[in-house]
């Protein structure tokens, strides 16, 4: 059991991982924003990035027996980077506009769209390392990429709360029901994809106009308001 060690500096600890994060969601904005310039489709919809709280890596180190000084080496999902895309093609596409990245080594791929967690979870995983350059020189970080669908990201973002509301111990009929809606998800995204198709070989034959900006790509959010 590892308990709360209040001598250890936490925000010295986490600092390094904040700078990636940081710095990876403004790289990923930055593609972002080439696409739309050069007027392409762009698979990205949405970045956002979280580093764990003190707290939450607290609870998955114990849960994990992982001792303090081998936090950075085995807990992989410290930092993490969510991108968000439309299509369940898309996903694969960033995936590997990630995978052939030159500032990251990639470590292992899970796929939990192709092999669906029992709970429903639905997502593609990339465990990479990443070197981040700070005041005390280059330090090597595990970064984990979450790439999903809205549906996806949707459906997660219901369960991760009711994990929190029920400390990990959903009702039986409350998960039966989680089950269910992911694969109404799944088919959602299944039959999202074939209406791009469609719409590609429409496009093909010269029905209807080709690269045209989408006008919700440029509205300014809370989220996306530049704070630099």
């Amino acid at each position: 059991m590892i308990n709360y060690n209040e001598n250890f500096n936490w925000s010295e600890f986490l600092q390094p991982y904040e700078l990636a994060v940081e710095g990876f969601i403004l790289k990923i904005e930055g593609i972002k924003k080439q696409y739309h310039m050069k007027k392409m489709y762009c698979p990205i919809e949405i970045v956002s990035g979280r580093v764990k709280s003190p707290k939450s890596i607290i609870d998955k180190a114990t849960r994990m027996n992982v001792p303090y000084n081998y936090l950075d080496e085995r807990l992989y999902d410290i930092g993490g980077i969510r991108i968000t895309c439309k299509y369940i093609e898309d996903v694969y596409l960033v995936a590997e506009m990630i995978k052939n990245r030159h500032d990251i080594t990639l470590l292992e791929v899970r796929d939990y769209i192709k092999n669906v967690k029992p709970s429903g979870y639905r997502s593609l995983h990339l465990i990479t390392e990443y070197n981040v350059e700070t005041v005390d020189g280059s330090q090597t970080l595990r970064l984990e990429f979450q790439i999903r669908t809205h549906s996806m990201h949707f459906w997660a973002s219901i369960e991760h709360s009711l994990k929190y509301k029920y400390q990990k111990q959903i009702p039986a009929e409350i998960k039966e029901r989680l089950v269910r809606a992911s694969e109404t998800g799944a088919r959602l995204d299944n039959e999202m994809s074939s209406i791009k198709a469609i719409m590609a070989e429409l496009e093909a034959l010269g029905v209807g106009e080709s690269n045209i900006d989408d006008s919700l790509e440029d509205e300014v959010t809370i989220n996306n308001f530049k704070r630099w």
